[in-house]
C-alpha cells in the first residue's frame, strides 16, 4: 500500500516505495519492449511455419497513395471501436465495474505520468508486434491449413479466441479483447492488408490509455484509510 499523494492503493510490481513518474517510465519501458519482442516472435515464428507476418497489399503495391489510402481506411474503422469503448465507460452493465476497478486500482497508476506521446509509443509498438503474430501469422497461417476455400470462419475465430486469452485480465476484459480480435481479424481477411489492424490497434489503444489516464481519478475513497 501507498502513503504518498500520487499513489493508488494497489500492488505496484516494482516497489511502493517508487515515485509515480518513475513506475511510469518502467511501465513505458517494459510496455515497449515487450510488444517489440513480439514483432521478432512474429518473424521467428512466420520463417518456421513458412509465412511472412508482413502481409500488405497497399505496401506491395508500392504506392504511397495505396498505403496512405489503407492507413486513412483503419482510422476509419477505429471509429466504432472508440463509439464501443465510449459506451462500455459509461454502461452499467453487470460485471464492468469489477473490470473498471481493476483498470482504475491496477493498470492506470502505471501509467498515469506518462505523456501523450509514450503512450503513443506504447500503442505504435503493440498494433505493429501483437498484429504482426496474431494477423499476419497465425491467421494467415491457420488459413492455409483449412484452405481459402473453407472460408476466414475458423481462423478469425481461432485467432481471436488466443488473442483474447493472452489479454486475460479478467473474463470480461477476456470476451472484450476476443471481440476486438475478431474485428481486427475481419478487417485483415477482407483488406489482405496488415496496414489497416495495425492502425486500427495502435489508435484504439492510443484513445484507451490517453481517456483511462485523464478520466480516472488520482485518489479513490479508500486511498486515505
Amino acid at each position: 500500500m501507498f502513503d504518498d499523494e500520487d499513489d493508488y492503493d494497489f500492488e505496484d510490481p516494482i516497489g511502493p516505495t517508487v515515485p509515480a513518474r518513475e513506475r511510469a517510465e518502467w511501465f513505458i519501458r517494459t510496455a515497449v519492449l515487450f510488444e517489440s519482442f513480439l514483432a521478432f516472435v512474429a518473424i521467428g515464428l512466420g520463417w518456421a511455419v513458412g509465412v511472412a507476418p508482413w502481409i500488405s497489399a497497399s505496401w506491395n503495391s508500392g504506392s504511397i497513395t495505396a498505403i496512405l489510402g489503407a492507413m486513412g481506411l483503419g482510422a476509419l474503422a477505429t471509429v466504432p471501436l472508440l463509439a464501443a469503448f465510449m459506451w462500455l465507460q459509461h454502461t452499467e452493465m453487470e460485471g464492468l465495474d469489477d473490470l473498471n476497478d481493476y483498470m482504475e486500482r491496477q493498470i492506470v497508476p502505471l501509467f498515469r505520468e506518462a505523456t501523450v506521446i509514450e503512450l503513443l509509443l506504447i500503442s505504435l509498438a503493440a498494433g505493429i508486434g501483437e498484429e504482426a503474430l496474431f494477423r499476419g501469422v497465425i491467421q494467415t497461417f491457420l488459413q492455409e491449413i483449412v484452405g481459402s476455400n473453407a472460408g476466414p470462419a475458423v481462423p478469425i475465430i481461432l485467432t481471436s479466441l488466443l488473442f483474447g486469452v493472452v489479454h486475460f485480465m479478467t473474463k470480461e476484459y477476456f470476451i472484450i479483447s476476443g471481440l476486438m480480435g475478431a474485428y481486427l481479424g475481419i478487417w485483415f481477411w477482407w483488406t489482405g492488408d496488415l496496414i489497416v489492424p495495425i492502425v486500427i490497434h495502435a489508435l484504439y489503444d492510443w484513445f484507451a490509455l490517453v481517456y483511462l489516464r485523464q478520466s480516472t481519478p488520482e485518489e479513490d475513497d479508500t486511498a486515505s484509510e
